[in-house]
């Protein structure tokens, strides 16, 4: 049976176990709770012992947000690659560590050996099955004598059994760290760094269903990031190495302010100069899943006009609702037939089920006034089965004056491209954890006209 971090019949929660008000206490890690740094651990719950969730201001935090992929930008018009032959500074790599986390890598490509030896220092399968050995939690690891072993077999798949079927840390990988490639007119940003990979596995299915996402794509959860990057950030020091962390991966999730435990995480090992944590902006600013409103002493409604396509009627979607501080924000929710029904401020923690009678649609809604570590209004809200056409969100602000609200749409990848707000901005659509204060956020770009995504 799989342990409980990959276990589906098991609940993630991510908690702050350092901060006990009943005093010390000694924690260690084992299969239902794993230490990821001093302040942040993973509790592992079987499902049939805690409630069906539900989102409150103490536990939005706890649950672990999901991810998929960001683009990866081009290479030689970056300028990395004069950086490589600069007479003073003949920056590639060499004496540091790289490390990808991501959906893998195809450690038989040549742009990560050279016939007989391989540039990849480690790697961490979470998909594949195995449990706590010392230094990885679950999964297996394979280190390089291994990876070197399979270069040389017939059969290298029986020695290592990780591969990247989906390709993008493969790429990721190379473009960070791959060996030249003359033929190819290639070369990684670092061509003479090791590398070490993490493969994530894939979220659970409970959470998949928490947040109406599909189950046919990618996805990735908070916890097992952290995770990861509590691997990387042991091998680096166990080698005494610098290291650069590559996360290719982003979310909409959450108030944009750089919060979250990942975030925090980041934060927190970035502060150290033999850490580098590279991130992605994201592909959100031309998706129009945003949208923006700034109130005024003499202005204190609006309406939200969402356009939500076919594709979303067989699963669903949800979307955020975040309200500045101090604010007291009121939304009636409007079908496409016209139907209006309002959401109760007054259930507090609890789960609201709206019920439209002319369309067989039902909305989820916790009302979160004062988030635990925002301090901001958040409005979280699910649709099941929804109807196409023009959805509205009627908002008023009750205490005049200066705010403003936002409202996201999850990112590509997780909603199609037919759902979208008629009236989007593309302001505050840096994902996470590329909102994270001391990472460095990369974005993407066109290098044929250097148009940003």
């Amino acid at each position: 049976m799989p342990v409980p971090a990959q276990n589906q019949q098991y609940e993630n929660f991510i908690i702050r176990y350092k901060q006990n008000t009943h005093g010390g206490f000694d924690y260690e890690s084992d299969e239902t709770f794993q230490i990821v740094n001093d302040l942040f651990g993973i509790l592992y719950v079987p499902m049939q012992e805690v409630p069906e969730l539900e989102l409150s201001s103490y536990s939005y935090s706890s649950i672990p947000r999901c991810y998929t992929y960001m683009d990866t930008g081009a290479l030689s018009t970056s300028g990395v690659t004069r950086l490589h032959n600069h007479p003073y500074l003949k920056l590639q790599g060499k004496g540091t560590l790289v490390a990808v986390i991501d959906s893998g890598i195809d450690y038989l490509h040549p742009a990560f050996h050279n016939g007989v030896q391989s540039k990849i220092f480690s790697i961490w399968d979470q998909t594949l099955e195995g449990g706590a050995d010392g230094r990885i939690p679950f999964g297996r690891e394979f280190g390089r004598q291994q990876i070197e072993q399979a270069l040389a077999s017939e059969n290298p798949w029986e020695i290592v059994p990780s591969s990247d079927t989906n390709g993008h840390g493969t790429r990721s990988a190379a473009t960070a760290a791959g060996y030249r490639i003359e033929k190819d007119n290639f070369c990684g940003a670092a061509p003479e760094a090791e590398i070490v990979i993490v493969k994530l596995k894939q979220a659970k299915n409970y959470l998949r269903d928490f947040y109406l996402l599909p189950r046919d794509i990618d996805i990735f959860q908070e916890d097992d990031i952290m995770l990861a990057i509590s691997y990387v950030l042991f091998i680096a020091q166990e080698q005494q190495m610098p290291l650069s962390i590559c996360i290719g991966l982003g979310t909409s999730m959450g108030a944009h302010q750089g919060e979250g435990p990942l975030n925090e995480y980041i934060n927190s090992i970035a502060a150290f100069t033999q850490n580098a944590v590279s991130v992605p902006a994201g592909n959100e600013g031309t998706a129009r899943h945003h949208y923006l409103r700034e109130f005024g002493p003499n202005d204190t409604e609006d309406t939200v006009e969402l356009r939500v396509g076919d594709r979303e009627s067989t699963r669903g979607f949800m979307t955020e609702f975040w309200g500045d501080s101090p604010g007291s924000y009121y939304m009636t929710i409007q079908s496409p037939t016209g139907e209006k029904l309002s959401v109760s401020t007054a259930l507090k923690n609890r789960t609201q089920e709206l019920s439209f009678v002319f369309v067989e649609t039902k909305v989820l809604v916790n009302y979160v006034p004062i988030e635990r570590r925002t301090g901001n209004t958040l409005i979280f809200i699910r649709f099941q089965h929804p109807a196409s056409g023009i959805w509205k969100f009627l908002v008023e602000e009750k205490i005049p004056g200066k705010s403003r609200f936002h409202i996201w749409l999850p990112v590509r990848g997780m909603i199609s491209d037919e759902t979208y707000f008629l009236q989007s901005s593309p302001d505050y659509t840096v994902t996470a954890p590329g909102d994270t204060e001391d990472a460095m956020t990369v974005t993407a770009y066109h290098h044929r006209d250097n148009s940003l995504f």
